[in-house]
């Protein structure tokens, strides 16, 4: 194999099933040590769908620009369903950061979340030290290390590295169904450029954005999963994003989320 290739790879992290219980799972109810203020988009609660427990999963601080305390719980709009194309998805997901050292208990559901927004079981994880690769479409082909007679052969090489892999991920390079990039959306898009109009794509104000310096890092790569009955999409992805100098600071507020599928 072309060695070239793999000088490429990032390090993040991968979940994959646990037989053990623990604050780590997809799937279930927030398991808290004291009652959060559970999202909601224009007065409908969003669907609980993971909870990552940073000292087990980040325990070695694989992920520098993540703590490696408390825990991250995950929200989706099960009603509107957003993509993260436009502005206006803002507040259709949401990353809540618990750190209490109180003794946890998993908090019921909001009453008038309905059945269908609630995954049907629980999938417990862990996390595995992985290196992920860049999609062909971050390569320039060109003029960068690798070549255009590298061009099929390293496709070739990434589709065999992540054939039959459930791609749940924290960190490192995403793994996309559609474009990738997606820093650079979520850079325009979560400061109210919408890529759907061409006048703001290719406005004075997106020029400015674009120059800025772009600190946007994948904190959840959430792939489909059979396992607990969960289908973005036609067999899509859920891509969490927060900025490395807030997450540093345990500041999930402004994460930004993007849906791809086939």
């Amino acid at each position: 194999m072309n060695e070239k290739f793999f000088k490429l790879g990032k390090n993040c992290l991968r979940l994959v099933t646990s037989e053990i219980e623990s604050a780590s799972f997809l799937g279930g109810k927030p398991l808290v040590s004291s009652s959060i203020n559970w999202p909601r988009k224009n007065d409908k609660p969003l669907g609980f769908i993971a909870q990552l427990d940073l000292s087990e999963i980040n325990n070695e601080q694989a992920i520098e620009w993540l703590p490696n305390s408390g825990r991250l719980l995950f929200f989706y709009d099960f009603y509107e369903w957003p993509w993260g194309f436009a502005p206006e998805d803002r507040g259709g997901w949401a990353i809540l950061y618990e750190n209490g050292s109180e003794e946890l208990h998993f908090q019921e559901l909001p009453s008038d979340l309905h059945k269908e927004h609630i995954a049907s079981s629980i999938k417990y994880v862990v996390s595995e030290k992985f290196m992920s690769y860049p999609d062909g479409q971050r390569i320039n082909f060109e003029e960068g290390e690798l070549s255009e007679i590298d061009k099929e052969q390293y496709y070739d090489f990434i589709d065999e590295y992540y054939r039959n892999k459930t791609l749940h991920q924290i960190g490192g390079y995403p793994r996309p169904i559609q474009n990738d990039d997606m820093e650079k959306e979520c850079q325009l898009i979560s400061s109210g450029i919408n890529y759907a109009y061409p006048e703001d794509y290719n406005s004075e104000e997106a020029k400015q954005l674009r120059e800025q310096v772009n600190d946007w890092r994948l904190v959840f790569q959430f792939d489909s999963d059979d396992d607990i009955d969960v289908m973005w999409g036609d067999m899509g992805m859920l891509y969490f994003w927060v900025k490395e100098s807030e997450s540093k600071n345990c500041n999930f507020s402004n994460s930004w989320m993007i849906l791809q599928c086939c």
